[in-house]
């Protein structure tokens, strides 16, 4: 194996541990979003969902903004600094997501057999888009 197939499959092994850690954050966060949520207002979840969704928007460009390429992922410090900034990212990304489904649960129940899958599919794009920015990562020696 050479040295780019090793470095590569490092970095496959982190970006894993990064957004499956930050998935399974998320799905511990679901009770307690799910009650803090289902409390609230109709009127004021629906001001939540906005606030939230221009939260979303902000994360999301923040994230896409971010790249691998430019970070100095050889460097043990480099890679740390990079996934913790990547993990916050997806892990703000899937809380955000899960509060706007929670919400549109709330408000619209009907919707939610749409809003869920659409949802869950969002974030596996966001993911996979992560996984292929850290995989496009090059060993410069």
């Amino acid at each position: 194996m050479t040295t780019q197939q090793e470095f590569t499959r490092t970095l496959a092994k982190e970006g894993a541990i990064k957004n499956g850690s930050a998935a399974i954050l998320a799905a511990l966060a679901y009770p307690t979003l799910s009650q803090a949520l289902s409390t609230i207002d109709a009127g004021a979840l629906s001001n939540f969902l906005f606030i939230i969704s221009i939260l979303l928007i902000t994360v999301c460009f923040a994230n896409f903004a971010f790249t691998y390429e430019k970070a100095k992922m050889k460097l043990m410090h480099g890679r740390l600094f990079a996934h913790a900034t990547t993990f916050i990212f997806m892990l703000l990304i899937a809380t955000m997501l899960e509060s706007v489904a929670i919400g549109m649960h709330v408000i619209y129940p009907s919707l939610s057999v749409v809003v869920i899958p659409m949802t869950a599919l969002l974030y596996i794009g966001l993911a996979m888009y992560d996984f292929w920015d850290l995989l496009r990562v090059e060993l410069h020696e």
